[in-house]
């Protein structure tokens, strides 16, 4: 095999790993959060995030969040104790709800791509996400709408 051709097998196969990983990620399904918002404020359980399978605890990375305030649920993400992301899953481009797979949005319209802080990883969106200030103590996140 020519160094050609072993390249592009490489990175077939590299290309399939990363797929599958994200495929099977996507396949979880997020834990979906109803709320009502009060003074424009959304209140979160931290312990929403807290997900026992077999007597085995583990941080979920994402949930989702309801409010009937809101046409569209919004994403919330976790990087750590003290650090999140809220994005509202309406596309940028022209509106549709964005699917959740893993870290990465999608628009199933026309193929838009945000990274789990709303920023556009593929077009043909333009804009950002729509993102919410977070903050939080000791037994709540609060995403802040206003």
């Amino acid at each position: 095999m020519d160094r050609k051709e072993f390249l592009k097998t490489c990175g077939y196969a590299c290309i399939g790993i990363v797929g599958f990983a994200s495929l099977l990620e996507s396949c979880t399904t997020a834990k979906l959060v109803q709320t009502t918002s009060k003074n424009n404020l959304l209140t979160v359980s931290r312990t929403e995030f807290i997900e026992v399978k077999k007597d085995k605890t583990k941080t979920r990375r994402h949930i989702l969040v309801k409010t009937p305030e809101l046409d569209f649920p919004i994403v919330v993400y976790r990087f750590s104790d003290n650090e999140y992301s809220a994005l509202l899953l309406k596309c940028s481009h022209q509106g549709s709800e964005l699917n959740v797979n893993g870290d990465m949005l999608s628009c199933p319209a026309h193929g838009s791509e945000f990274s789990n802080k709303g920023e556009i990883i593929q077009g043909p969106a333009d804009k950002t996400l729509t993102s919410y200030k977070v903050s939080s103590d000791n037994n709540n996140i609060y995403i802040h709408l206003a």
